[in-house]
């Protein structure tokens, strides 16, 4: 009974371990996007760029993603993130943005307009 007990806190142990141990990975996964990012340009899917003027931004929150477009004022949307897949809900309907690259001051996802091209 001892050594089945013993057995039982192992596995107990080793599965807290590892939820705690997913969560975490989850977390920094998703705070490497978190910031302040300047858009420099659209990449659309004929392969044409609109290189960008400064005055455009994304901002990336925990539950918000604002667009701020020179000119056009900014939009916000509630998000969720799955793996490199962003889901913003806007006016009611969900829209994927597919993270393409991510790197610390680099950021490119691809969105229904074209590939927006970040950085810090």
């Amino acid at each position: 009974m001892y050594k089945f007990i013993a057995q039982l806190k192992t596995i107990v142990t080793l599965a807290i371990i590892t939820i705690v141990l997913s969560s975490c990975s989850n977390a920094s996964e998703s705070d490497n996007i978190i910031g302040h990012w300047v858009m420099t340009q659209v990449v659309y899917d004929d392969g044409s760029t609109n290189q960008l003027e400064a005055g455009n931004f994304v901002d990336i929150k925990p539950d918000t993603i604002t667009e701020i477009i020179k000119d056009h004022g900014s939009r916000q949307y509630p998000y969720i993130r799955q793996d490199n897949v962003l889901t913003l809900t806007a006016d009611g309907e969900q829209i994927s943005w597919q993270i393409v690259s991510e790197a610390k001051h680099r950021l490119e996802i691809a969105t229904p307009i074209g590939k927006y091209v970040l950085s810090r």
